[in-house]
């Protein structure tokens, strides 16, 4: 009698040859930073305003992935695995992998980032001993007129 020992079926062996990847990724890791959508060459990765208007999603399109690896790369988290695999019924649709509220600027109201990307920011400078200074809940051009305001004449230039 035969042993099966180290065969693999058919469609084992079809989703090994697949030049269509599956990105997953652990959501109680991820920050929302955008890294991986940004490094992403064929735009399986791309990064969405949520249906409510706060809300910041990380899509990923099923159909597109070529298994590169390049996100799984450059996440920061590690929070992302690529696998190859070929799931026809899902080839023309998408999934949302990551979705949070958007921080808003105490200042302004405009957006800054995913809140889970802040909140982990805040509590790596908390554990490392640097306080949290009023700067941090603010966007980048209300932080500039908090810094360089006085120099800002009327004009709105510099003087």
């Amino acid at each position: 009698m035969k042993s099966n020992k180290g065969k693999i079926s058919r469609r084992e062996l079809l989703e090994k040859l697949s030049p269509l990847g599956k990105v997953s990724l652990d959501a109680t890791k991820c920050t929302g930073c955008g890294l991986c959508a940004q490094e992403c060459p064929t735009g399986a990765l791309s990064i969405s305003p949520g249906e409510e208007s706060d809300t910041f999603r990380l899509l990923f399109k099923h159909g597109v992935c070529v298994a590169c690896g390049k996100c799984v790369e450059i996440c920061p988290e590690k929070c992302l695995q690529v696998e190859r695999i070929l799931e026809t019924e899902k080839l023309d649709g998408y999934s949302v992998l990551f979705e949070d509220e958007i921080a808003r600027c105490s200042r302004c109201g405009g957006p800054i980032g995913p809140k889970a990307m802040i909140d982990k920011l805040q509590a790596r400078m908390t554990a490392s001993g640097h306080p949290i200074n009023a700067q941090f809940g603010l966007c980048p051009d209300c932080k500039t007129q908090t810094q360089f305001g006085h120099l800002i004449g009327k004009n709105g230039h510099i003087s």
